[in-house]
């Protein structure tokens, strides 16, 4: 009796040989050192920041930052169901894709995504002026699509939640910016790291996450980890609050090109 056989199977092949990788280049040199190679230790990672990609949303960004990658789309104002406020609400809900990170992540069992909504949340309403906006809500929705550490997403989402409100034409004291410095230990002394790396940050002794309005000179939030001395902290700030700086112009910049795409506030070039 032939043995029933199935056409729309692909059979797989008798033997297979794994593909063998040369890793030896790659290999990092012994030693506790975190010494970065590619970058100074106060230059952070460039930054890809782009306005209005979601047409359903009133106001859209996304950005590309090191190894984190954040769509965000804002919704509103909203006419707010009773009881009646003085001043508008914000709702800020922070998603991570599945793929987002390795391991893959288990949506209905993640509790991360809460916390950070919370601290992001802290940062971004001192921006908006939302007594101008009674009986209404703003729903804010970030979706993290690729992460490496918290502090970074944080960063990385206030950035892009700011570019997404002004995009959306919604009032505001001043663009939010977030930065990250780590505090690391080199193989014979401390060293302040600017936008630091999962790697770097990993091993760090203590790390400040700053939220600020460069443009007022003002700080939003302050999230500091670890053990830390004094002047310790207060270099790690000011570095922050250096490296906000230029961030803000990134913002800034993306912001006018984006007005021009659309025909607002001029041609675009």
């Amino acid at each position: 009796m032939a043995t029933a056989f199935d056409r729309r199977r692909i059979p797989a092949p008798e033997v297979s040989i794994p593909p063998v990788y040369d890793d030896a280049e790659l290999e990092p040199e012994a030693g506790p050192s975190t010494k970065r190679v590619d970058r100074a230790n106060d230059e952070a990672r460039p930054i890809f920041l782009k306005t209005g990609l979601i047409s359903q949303a009133n106001g859209s960004g996304y950005i590309e930052s090191g190894g984190v990658k954040i769509a965000c789309s804002v919704y509103g104002p909203r006419p707010k169901a009773p009881p009646y406020t003085p001043q508008g609400t914000l709702n800020l809900e922070v998603k991570f894709a599945p793929f987002a990170s390795d391991p893959r992540r288990a949506p209905l069992r993640d509790t991360e995504p809460v916390s950070l909504s919370q601290l992001l949340t802290q940062s971004l309403t001192p921006t908006i002026q939302l007594h101008l906006l009674p009986k209404s809500s703003i729903d804010v929705c970030l979706l993290v699509l690729e992460s490496d550490t918290p502090t970074n997403v944080l960063s990385a989402g206030l950035t892009v939640a700011s570019a997404a409100i002004a995009d959306a034409g919604i009032a505001m004291y001043a663009l939010g910016t977030g930065s990250v410095v780590a505090l690391a230990q080199s193989t014979d002394k401390q060293e302040v790291l600017l936008d630091p790396e999962q790697s770097e940050e990993g091993g760090a002794e203590g790390k400040v996450l700053l939220g600020s309005m460069p443009a007022l000179g003002k700080i939003t939030n302050i999230l500091l980890e670890g053990s830390v001395d004094v002047e310790q902290a207060v270099e790690m700030i000011e570095r922050a609050i250096s490296a906000s700086r230029d961030t803000h112009t990134v913002l800034a910049q993306s912001l006018i090109e984006g007005a021009q795409e659309r025909g607002i506030g001029g041609e675009a070039e």
